[in-house]
């Protein structure tokens, strides 16, 4: 194969903002793809597969400074039934999206959709997305390698698990008072169309 100029980078393959500071993509990576990094500035991976990374990705982590956070090694369990994964790992998993101290910050796996389209699902739902766009959301990124069961995941998860952070970052901030204030102008409308019952 013919060796690429060293100006050439490539984006990684499932590539996407996820919000302000956080990003996605399949955990398996060329070294064009490696350079592509650099553009992102990064200060944690986190790795969702059991599987590793690659030893260049490694060495790209180790010589860079990054932090990486390997959950879906200490939170592989076995035995979960029908779940595709478990509730520890995309617990942690949340709440290490929402520090900002972690930003910028790459979430992988080793499919770039399964474990990563998971997480993100969750985080939409703890962002109060609505459900039909949650799993379009999931379904444009997982193509053929989508599964029922992760969508099942997502919808039953509860948000209620997740610890959220001292230092949250200003998008989800914002996103939760704009929710917040939703619910309550629904509450008014409400309340104000309710008849009221004369004696």
């Amino acid at each position: 194969m013919k060796e690429l100029p060293d100006y050439f980078v490539q984006v990684p393959e499932a590539f996407a903002l996820v919000e302000e500071g956080v990003y996605r993509c399949s955990g398996v990576l060329t070294a064009e793809q490696i350079k592509y990094l650099d553009t992102l500035g990064l200060k944690t991976v986190l790795i969702l597969s059991v599987e590793g990374p690659s030893r260049a990705f490694s060495q790209y982590i180790k010589a860079k400074g990054i932090k990486r956070a390997h959950l879906g090694m200490t939170r592989w369990q076995s035995n979960l039934g029908w779940k595709p994964v478990s509730e520890e790992l995309i617990k942690e998993g949340l709440e290490c999206i929402l520090k900002r101290d972690c930003h910028p910050l790459l979430v992988v796996c080793s499919s770039g959709v399964r474990e990563t389209g998971t997480l993100v699902g969750c985080l939409r739902k703890l962002q109060h997305w609505n459900f039909n766009s949650i799993v379009y959301e999931y379904r444009s990124f997982a193509g053929g390698k989508g599964k029922y069961t992760h969508e099942l995941f997502i919808e039953l998860f509860d948000t209620d698990l997740v610890t959220l952070p001292a230092t949250l970052p200003k998008w989800f901030v914002e996103g939760q008072s704009m929710w917040a204030q939703e619910q309550q102008q629904r509450f008014d409308e409400l309340h104000r169309a309710k008849p009221r019952i004369e004696s």
